[in-house]
């Protein structure tokens, strides 16, 4: 199923010797979301994005904000599905912070609980050699 990779920075080549294979473009996430937004037809069939950055854009905006950003964040990409699936884009979303699965879906970075759910919605979690993948379709579900 093409979709998201989520996983942990921690787990990915060259920081993990049996780690994820990194994805070969990597850009941070507002770079990407302006990307797609603003000249989708640029990106490449079977372009693999590295995407970094998601938890600090998140911990940048102030607290009463992050809900807001997510949903923003999961509207452009949602937005963007049919183009992803067309492409056969892949994309890979790194975090720096430790991906914590509860009620819901959020990253611990830097003391702060960061919502990531509401930009990825349900996600499926997948063992890998001890590293768990989460991954959610490009239509993203609410």
């Amino acid at each position: 199923m093409p979709g998201y990779e989520i996983v942990e920075y921690r787990y990915v080549k060259p920081y993990k010797e049996d780690g994820v294979e990194p994805n070969e473009i990597k850009i941070g996430i507002l770079d990407f979301l302006r990307e797609i937004r603003n000249c989708p037809d640029g990106i490449s069939p079977r372009s693999s994005f590295f995407i970094v950055g998601v938890e600090e854009a998140l911990y940048m905006t102030a607290s009463q904000e992050r809900q807001s950003l997510a949903r923003e964040i999961h509207r452009i990409l949602q937005s963007s599905a049919s183009l992803f699936v067309r492409k056969l884009i892949q994309v890979q979303i790194v975090c720096k912070g430790r991906i914590i699965r509860g009620d819901s879906l959020w990253v611990e970075y830097r003391g702060e609980n960061l919502p990531i759910e509401l930009i990825f919605g349900s996600t499926t979690a997948y063992n890998v050699r001890g590293i768990t993948i989460y991954k959610t379709g490009y239509n993203l579900s609410s």
